[in-house]
C-alpha cells in the first residue's frame, strides 16, 4: 500500500537499544509517524528525522505478520519541500555505520 503526498500529524524517534559509549546516533532507533490518527513505524539506525514539519510525504508500507503494526518501506520513503522539491535524508541500510564515520 502507498501513502502519497500526505501530511503528517506528528513524527517522533525512539531509541530501542542501550546507550552506546560512543553516542546514539548509530544505534537503531523506532520512527513512528501519525497520519489521520494511523501510526506508521520503522527502524533505522540514525536519530534524526526523514522528514521535517510542514512538508508533505509520501511512502509505501504494509502490515506486519499480526495485522497490529504498519511497517513503512524506509527505502520508499520520500520528503517534499513546499517548493516541491524531493528531500531524502536517513541512513536507509539495515547496516551500522563503523564509529566514527559518518
Amino acid at each position: 500500500m502507498r501513502i502519497e503526498k500526505s501530511g503528517f500529524h506528528a513524527y517522533n524517534t525512539y531509541l530501542e537499544e542501550p546507550p552506546r559509549d560512543a553516542g546514539n546516533e548509530t544505534a537503531l532507533h523506532r520512527h513512528v509517524i501519525i497520519i489521520g490518527g494511523d501510526k506508521y513505524s520503522f527502524f533505522a539506525h540514525w536519530s534524526g528525522k526523514f522528514a521535517h514539519k510542514g512538508e508533505r510525504i509520501s511512502f509505501n508500507w504494509d502490515w506486519d505478520r499480526t495485522g497490529e503494526f504498519r511497517n513503512i518501506d524506509k527505502s520508499s520513503f520520500e520528503a517534499f519541500a513546499k517548493d516541491g522539491a524531493v528531500q531524502i535524508r536517513g541512513d536507509r541500510t539495515d547496516k551500522r555505520r563503523p564509529a566514527g564515520r559518518r
